[in-house]
């Protein structure tokens, strides 16, 4: 009789073990939990960067760079980042996503259509106004679009199970993102260098926040 409530008080409630192991993946980290990412995380954050230190620089020198300069330089540009893309995240371990969260290509394909429709929403008033003005509501709407991916990839780690103090560093990084794309047109100094500008800052942003995603 003995033995028989031994052994039933040794039985595991297949329930209570799976929601401890919920809490305790809740209070992993991105790099406990996904590991490699944040690593992928710091390479698309400095493409980023250079990409928009590269829209300044061609955007002022196009005249000097010529027509085949511009192709040149953004092909390969695009060419190096989608291959160091590809080569960080074949290096990833597999991770099967938890059950309800969105996929990362719907979310990210969702901006994308997004600034796609942002843009063709201007119609013929962004035609109506002058060269830089015209260039800086096109850029500040991708700044923008980035600061919102930001605010939404936050979101969406908290159904990926990663621990609040990870997902502050993409709320905080998409709020100053959007508060930043809402200044260009009115700060003197930002009308002419603040894409390049922000594409400085986001790398610097980038290297903090993988910095602080990898710290224990």
């Amino acid at each position: 009789m003995s033995d028989t409530a031994d052994g039933a008080s040794d039985e595991v409630d297949p329930d209570e073990l799976q929601r401890q192991l919920t809490e305790i993946k809740g209070a992993m980290g991105l790099a406990e939990q996904y590991p490699g990412r944040a690593r992928f995380w710091l390479v698309a954050g400095v493409l980023i960067g250079v990409a928009a230190v590269l829209v300044q620089g061609t955007f002022y020198f196009y005249e000097t760079i010529g027509a085949t300069g511009y192709v040149a330089i953004w092909g390969g540009f695009c060419v190096v980042a989608v291959a160091t893309l590809w080569l960080v995240a074949a290096r990833l371990p597999s991770r099967d996503a938890p059950a309800g969260a969105p996929s990362w290509r719907v979310v990210y394909g969702s901006l994308a259509a997004f600034l796609l429709s942002a843009t063709g929403v201007t119609g013929d008033v962004a035609g109506a106004v002058a060269g830089l003005d015209r260039a800086l509501l096109y850029f500040g709407l991708v700044i923008a679009t980035v600061g919102l991916g930001l605010l939404v990839t936050g979101t969406v780690l908290a159904a990926y199970r990663v621990r609040r103090r990870d997902r502050l560093v993409f709320y905080a990084g998409g709020a100053w993102v959007l508060l930043y794309a809402s200044f260009i047109p009115y700060v003197e100094l930002l009308r002419y260098v603040g894409v390049g500008l922000f594409g400085i800052l986001f790398v610097v942003y980038a290297i903090g926040a993988y910095v602080y995603l990898t710290r224990a």
